[in-house]
C-alpha cells in the first residue's frame, strides 16, 4: 500500500510539472509571436503614416502652387493729372493705348470759360500691360496730382461659384433622368419646373463667372486730366459783326414800337366804354366849372 501511494504521488507530481512546462512554453511563444506581430503592425503603421503623409502634403502643396498662380485679382486706378496742352496729350494717350491693346470705353470733355479743357477717360486695359501703362503717363504729362491703385482678389468667390456650378450640373443631370423616366403628367410638370429653376441658377452663374474673368483680365484706368494752357483770343476772333448787330438792334426797335402801338390801339379801342363811363365825372366837373368862370365874367 505505501509503494501505491508514493508511485500514485509521483504519478501526479510529474503530470503536473509537464502541464506547468507546456503552459510556460506556450506563453512563451505567444509572447513572442505577439512580439513579433507588434514589431510588423508597428513597422505597418509606420509606412502607412509615411507614405499617406506624402501622397497628402503632395497634392496639398500643387493646390497651393496652383491657387497663387491662378488668383483673379480685379485692378483699378484712378489717376489725376495735369497737361499743356490736351490735344497733344490725346493723341499720344490713343497711339499708346492702341500699343498696349488698350481701349477707351468712356469719355467726357468739359470746356471752361478761360480756354482750358477739364476731360474725364475710362479705360481698360489688358492686366499684364496696367502697371506698364501707368508708368508710361509720367513721360507725356505735365504733371501727375494723384495716383490710387486698388486690386480686389476674387479667387475665392470665382472657386465657389465653379464649386457651385458643379453641384447645379448634377442636379440638372438628375432631373433630367427623372423626366426621362417620368410617366405621369404632374410628375414631368414638377420636373419641368425644378429643371426650369435649376438651369436659370446655371446661367446666373456662368454669368457671374464670366464677368469677374472679364474683370480679371482686363484692369480698369480712370484718367482725370486738366488742361493748364491758358488761352489768349485775339482782337478779331470771331468777328465784330458791327452792320449786322445794328440791323438787329434797329428791327428789335421797331417791333418793340410796333407792340408799343398795337398794345395802346387794343386797349383804347377794347376798353373803350369803360373808358368813357370812367370820363364822365370829369367831362362834368370840366363843364361845370367853365359855367361858373362865365358866369362870374358876366357877374
Amino acid at each position: 500500500m505505501e509503494k501505491l501511494k508514493y508511485l500514485f504521488v509521483m504519478g501526479l507530481f510529474c503530470i503536473c510539472f509537464t502541464a506547468a512546462c507546456s503552459n510556460q512554453n506556450d506563453s512563451a511563444g505567444e509572447s513572442a509571436d505577439m512580439a513579433q506581430l507588434s514589431e510588423e503592425n508597428k513597422r505597418t503603421v509606420a509606412t502607412e503614416d509615411s507614405s499617406g503623409l506624402s501622397e497628402a502634403s503632395a497634392p496639398e502643396s500643387k493646390e497651393l502652387v496652383a491657387s497663387v498662380q491662378n488668383q483673379m485679382i480685379i485692378y483699378n486706378a484712378h489717376i489725376s493729372l495735369e497737361t499743356n496742352d490736351y490735344d497733344k496729350f490725346y493723341q499720344t494717350l490713343t497711339k499708346n493705348s492702341a500699343n498696349k491693346n488698350a481701349y477707351i470705353v468712356e469719355e467726357n470733355i468739359h470746356k471752361r470759360e478761360e480756354g482750358q479743357r477739364s476731360a474725364h477717360i475710362k479705360l481698360r486695359i489688358p492686366q499684364g500691360n496696367f502697371q506698364a501703362f501707368i508708368d508710361s503717363l509720367k513721360s507725356y504729362s505735365d504733371k501727375i496730382i494723384s495716383r490710387e491703385v486698388s486690386g480686389r482678389d476674387v479667387t475665392e468667390e470665382y472657386v465657389d461659384l465653379e464649386s457651385r456650378l458643379t453641384a447645379k450640373k448634377k442636379v440638372e443631370e438628375r432631373l433630367l433622368e427623372f423626366m426621362d423616366g417620368a410617366k405621369k403628367t404632374e410628375d414631368l410638370i414638377r420636373i419641368s419646373r425644378d429643371l426650369e429653376r435649376v438651369q436659370a441658377e446655371i446661367e446666373t452663374i456662368l454669368g457671374k463667372m464670366k464677368y469677374l474673368e472679364n474683370q480679371s483680365e482686363f484692369s480698369t484706368i480712370t484718367l482725370s486730366i486738366e488742361e493748364t494752357k491758358v488761352t489768349v483770343p485775339s482782337l478779331n476772333e470771331g468777328g465784330l459783326n458791327t452792320w449786322e448787330k445794328t440791323k438787329q438792334a434797329f428791327v428789335q426797335s421797331l417791333n418793340g414800337l410796333t407792340q408799343f402801338v398795337s398794345w395802346v390801339t387794343v386797349a383804347v379801342i377794347g376798353y373803350s366804354p369803360i373808358l368813357i363811363l370812367a370820363a364822365i365825372p370829369f367831362i362834368w366837373w370840366f363843364i361845370r366849372r367853365r359855367m361858373r368862370r362865365k358866369a362870374g365874367d358876366i357877374a
